[in-house]
């Protein structure tokens, strides 16, 4: 029995690593198909949206049965579940892609991860609290990661655009909204039929919007492949596998094992796209992932 339930733990590590370091490599493909590609950032939102949601729906629908559409027969929570693939996923998505266009994916990636400390300040908020030391650290931490980001610790000089910026901002709010919204319908029904049919929605709303039979996809194989990354590696691939993963090892190791995605992005951007961070840089990544870190063994 121990032997299994060790075994069982290992493949949680497993998944909940592949589908951190997955995530990591998907936004490197997104960095190539926006720089050098120049594929419309919101044409790559659609196509993303589109195929993941169908296919993560269909993996729900198999592994869940007849439960992965019961959302569909409460007006209040299929109402949620629009706002949540809007406003949720729709704007997570886009803003997090325009951070990388305008930076790069390690540094998209890390401004993302701000998420952390505006929850802790909501949270505070909510229970009319002022933060514990602990999470005034963490918030202190991840604040100073971006200034060395945006500055490299100079008053005065900025490093990153100010659209670089202003969108690693909003992908980090929009992941706070991503988190906060469907927490009630991720209680009560397959957390694969939550996302998948939320892809679906906002991969739908985004059509009749942007029009995308308008815009040029890049055939030529490189591309391509990036697309397959982005949808298939990076989407699908992700989101089963660290959802699985967490059920397995837990909410606190996996938040811990998720900031391996911006580590593998790092990596996969100087390995693949050949570039270069300073030391600054490096440091600053370093600030943003420690506030992680430590709010992860918060014990509430």
């Amino acid at each position: 029995m121990e032997i299994h339930e060790k075994n069982n733990l290992k493949l949680g590590y497993l998944l909940t690593i592949l589908g951190a370091v997955a995530w990591g490599f998907s936004g490197i493909c997104g960095e190539y198909l926006m720089q050098s590609s120049h594929m419309n950032t919101g044409l790559i939102v659609n196509i993303r949206l589109i195929i993941a949601g169908l296919l993560l729906t269909i993996l729900s629908i198999v592994k869940y049965k007849k439960e992965s559409l019961l959302i569909f027969k409460n007006k209040k929570d299929l109402l949620n579940l629009i706002i949540f693939g809007v406003f949720g996923i729709l704007f997570c998505q886009y803003s997090y892609l325009s951070a990388i266009k305008y930076t790069n994916a390690p540094t998209g990636t890390v401004l993302q991860f701000l998420s952390s400390g505006i929850i802790v300040v909501y949270v505070c908020l909510v229970e009319k609290r002022f933060p514990k030391i602990i999470e005034i650290l963490a918030i202190f931490l991840s604040l100073l990661g971006v200034f060395g980001l945006a500055t490299h610790f100079s008053l005065s000089e900025l490093v990153i655009s100010p659209l670089g910026l202003f969108w690693g901002t909003m992908a980090a709010i929009s992941v706070v909204v991503y988190t906060l919204i469907p927490i009630s319908l991720m209680l009560k029904y397959p957390k694969l039929s939550v996302i998948g049919f939320g892809m679906l929605v906002g991969g739908i709303v985004f059509t009749i919007y942007l029009q995308p039979w308008k815009f040029v996809v890049p055939t030529d194989s490189v591309s391509l492949w990036a697309l397959f990354g982005m949808v298939f590696i990076g989407t699908v691939f992700s989101f089963s596998s660290f959802l699985i993963g967490v059920s397995i090892v837990g909410p606190v190791i996996g938040g811990l094992i998720a900031g391996l995605e911006a580590v593998a992005s790092l990596i996969f951007s100087i390995i693949l796209l050949g570039q270069t961070f300073t030391i600054q840089d490096l440091v600053s990544i370093a600030l943003v992932m420690s506030s992680i870190v430590i709010l992860s063994f918060k014990k509430d």
